[in-house]
């Protein structure tokens, strides 16, 4: 059994109105100097019941693209581990 953990973040040239708004009650909050940049993005965890890693490598991506992030403003990227 395989465990994919997708993470889907929005393009580094899009802007990111959860992450500002983040960053700006980190600031309220007394963190103004440590904190440079804030983005949100999500994570998704699916497990898989194969052990065939690169078909659950190609799997994974044809999904990423098809359904779980939008190729025009985000990004994602994805690690598989084998679970019990």
């Amino acid at each position: 059994m395989l465990k994919a953990k997708v993470y889907v973040n929005l393009k580094n040239t899009v802007v990111d109105p959860q992450g500002l708004a983040t960053k700006n009650a980190l600031k309220s909050l007394n963190y103004e100097r440590e904190i440079e940049e804030v983005r949100v993005g999500k994570l998704i965890d699916i497990r898989l019941d194969m052990s065939d890693r690169k078909k659950a490598e190609q799997m994974i991506d044809e999904m990423c693209k098809k359904l779980l992030s939008n190729p025009t403003i985000e990004d994602y990227s994805f690690t598989l581990e084998e679970v019990e």
